[in-house]
Formats: structure tokens, C-alpha cells, sequence
């Protein structure tokens, strides 16, 4: 499971950059007229308050199950990331509506401060997605925070070429067609997040696990003869659950553990699975050899 302390310390720093982003870019995209920078700080309010929700849901998802929680606050790592989704969206709607008044009536942007400025957020963007990416593969919540730097990442990137065009060639136009192509990314980014999220939220079986290929490897455990009402579902992203009947040939409580220890153990350390529960009936073979199923 993912070191949730860990990554809380490292958020701390994290949030502190983008305040430090945040600041530059107001006062830049005043003081050079730019969309693009307006535009891409409007996003970096977002990053804090996304990174701020990822912190305090990594704070509740470390709490103690309780009578009413039984698994624990993980879920709300879940919710976190499904607001931070439909926040992106809400921005992207913005940048497109902006992007469309300034297409209409293109204002004059300075080209070579907004390139300065454009740079220093571009380069402290970059050592947070840097920071970010691994612990961005393996939680959900931690990947929403991730996605709003990256895009923000991404428009810095924007705003810098946007600001190499319009110093080169004078023409206004660049600032609102980057804001464009950084919405589109960042639209699709977000639909990504919501509908994993969703997922989750709907118990689907997590897309990195073949249950064929995990009831085959449960049924070429020594006892077990057949496997069904297999369930396996996500807690979070990478906290993962399973049911399931498995019919055993043996007799005996302790022989039945062995057989149920041993599953858990696979489960354990080839798959992820902590959280199970397994229901063992009873059945004969003949060769003392199981044949599995699903």
C-alpha cells in the first residue's frame, strides 16, 4: 500500500511552489495584457485547492476504521478526485470562453515579459510533476492533484511558445489558440479522471486485474477445486477487495485454513489483494488433483 505520510510531506512543498507560481503569474499576465498567463493562473488557484483537497483526504484515508467505516475513510480520496475532475472541466469552459472573446477581438500582449514570466512558472511546474509522478501511478486521489499540475505544466509550456510567437511575429492571435489546444488536453485529462473514479465508486474490478487469470491461479493452489462467485472491487485506487466460494478437497478445519492461507498469500503477493474474504466449501476428487473453474 501506498505511504500516505510520505506523500502528505511532500505535498507540503508542493503547495507551497504553486502559491509561488500563483503570485507571478497574476501579477505577470496584469502587467503583459496575456490571456495565456491569466489564464494558466486561474488554473494554478485550482492546483492549491486540488492539492489542498488531496491532503486532506490523504489525512482522512489514514484515519481508523471505525463501527460505521468499517474499511476506513479511503473513499474520500475517491471523492476528492472526482471534484478535481469536474473542476477541470469547469475551468476548461472558462479558458474556451475567454479563448473565444479574444479570437473575436485580439488584445495586444507583451510578447517578451510574458515569455519571462512564462518560464519561471514552467520551470517550478516541472519539478512538481517531476516530484509527483510516481506517487501520480498508484492513487487516484494523488493523480487528480497530479493532473491538474501536469496540465498546468502543459499550459506553461503553451504560454512560453504562445510568448516566443508573438515576440517573433507580433501577432496577438498565438495567445488565444494555445489557451485552446491547453483546454482540449486538459478537457480530456479530466473525463479520464471522472470516469476512473466512477469506477470505483461502482465496485468495478480493477482494470490492471484479469479475473480469469486470478481465478486459474486460485485454482492451481494445492486444494482448491473450484472457484466461484468471484468478486474483486476497488476501496481506493490502490487499496483493493475480494469474495469469493472456493470449493476445497480436504477435510479438516486445519487442512481448510492451510488451503485459505495459502490463497490469501498468493493473493497478497501477486496481486495486491489485503482485504479478503473466502468461503470454503467442501467437495471430492478422486486423484486428490482439483480441477478449477469459474
Amino acid at each position: 500500500m501506498l505511504e500516505r505520510e510520505a506523500i502528505q510531506k511532500k505535498f507540503r512543498i508542493f503547495i507551497l511552489l504553486s502559491l509561488f507560481i500563483l503570485i507571478i503569474e497574476v501579477a505577470g499576465g496584469i502587467f503583459t495584457n496575456s490571456l495565456a498567463l491569466l489564464s494558466d493562473a486561474g488554473h494554478v488557484i485550482v492546483d492549491l485547492l486540488a492539492m489542498l483537497m488531496a491532503y486532506f483526504a490523504l489525512s482522512l484515508s489514514r484515519r481508523a476504521s471505525t463501527k460505521k467505516f468499517t474499511f476506513g475513510y479511503y473513499r474520500a480520496e475517491i471523492l476528492a478526485a472526482i471534484i478535481n475532475g469536474f473542476v477541470l472541466i469547469i475551468i476548461t469552459i472558462f479558458i474556451f470562453y475567454q479563448s473565444y472573446v479574444r479570437f473575436m477581438s485580439p488584445e495586444p500582449v507583451m510578447g517578451a515579459e510574458m515569455l519571462v514570466i512564462s518560464v519561471l512558472g514552467l520551470l517550478a511546474n516541472l519539478y512538481v510533476v517531476i516530484k509527483m509522478q510516481d506517487y501520480g501511478k498508484k492513487n487516484l486521489n494523488v493523480r487528480g492533484a497530479y493532473l491538474h499540475v501536469l496540465t498546468d505544466t502543459l499550459s506553461s509550456v503553451g504560454v512560453v511558445i504562445a510568448g516566443v510567437l508573438i515576440f517573433a511575429t507580433g501577432n496577438y492571435i498565438f495567445d488565444p489558440l494555445i489557451s485552446v489546444i491547453i483546454g482540449i488536453f486538459i478537457l480530456f485529462s479530466s473525463l479520464r479522471l471522472i470516469r476512473e473514479s466512477a469506477s470505483i465508486l461502482m465496485e468495478a474490478a480493477p482494470e490492471n486485474i484479469d479475473l480469469r487469470r486470478l481465478s486459474l491461479d486460485i485454482g492451481k493452489i494445492s486444494g482448491v477445486v473450484e472457484v466461484h462467485d468471484l468478486h474483486v472491487w476497488c476501496i481506493s485506487s490502490d487499496v483493493y477487495a475480494l469474495n469469493s466460494h472456493i470449493i476445497i478437497c480436504t477435510k479438516g478445519s486445519r487442512s481448510t485454513n492451510k488451503v485459505i492461507s495459502a490463497v490469501n498469500e498468493m493473493l497478497r503477493s501477486k496481486y495486491g489483494i489485503n482485504h479478503t474474504t473466502i468461503q470454503a466449501e467442501y467437495g471430492c476428487c478422486a486423484d486428490g488433483k482439483g480441477v478449477h473453474g469459474h
